[in-house]
């Protein structure tokens, strides 16, 4: 009878240890799925933004080609520039070979532009104009300069997900 009751035991032992073992490889197969599933959406998440990153590049190039090429006024170039840039790298803006960039900006930014211009009087746009062009004309040179560089540059941080 004790041996019957030994045999009983050690075969219930036995299917609990099985259990257990099924148990815990459910587990680990679990716990990998998951780990290949974050690793797939990390994966693609730095897909999307290298592939955001390398649109804004695209984007900044092809602004500063449309200033050199004078396809674009000079102001609105350099407040798009400094949206783009902003968006992708705030320090390349603080950059030393974009300072004249960051003056005329400075010097800018705060005019007003779309329907907040058209509502001014003419005169009032005339004012803005002529002070937008002549700014325009003190830094054309040193501007083209700037993005014919900024054209060339290679953002470190979109170049380290390569």
């Amino acid at each position: 009878m004790t041996l019957i009751l030994l045999i009983i035991g050690l075969l219930i032992i036995t299917a609990l240890a099985v259990y257990a073992w099924r148990l815990t490889q459910q587990v680990k197969q679990a716990e990998q799925q998951a780990q290949q599933q974050q690793q797939e959406e990390e994966a693609a998440a730095a897909h999307n933004l290298r592939q955001k990153q390398l649109e804004l590049v695209t984007d900044i190039r092809f602004v500063a080609r449309s200033v050199i090429a004078q396809q674009c006024e000079i102001t609105e170039g350099v407040l798009r520039i400094h949206y783009l840039i902003s968006g992708l790298d705030p320090d390349a803006w603080q950059l030393a070979e974009l300072q004249t960039l960051r003056a005329h900006y400075e010097q800018t930014r705060n005019m007003p532009i779309l329907d907040a211009y058209k509502q001014l009087p003419k005169k009032e746009q005339f004012k803005i104009d002529k002070q937008r062009w002549t700014l325009e004309e003190q830094h054309k040179a040193a501007i083209e300069k700037e993005l014919n560089w900024l054209v060339k540059y290679s953002f470190p941080q979109v170049t380290l997900l390569q």
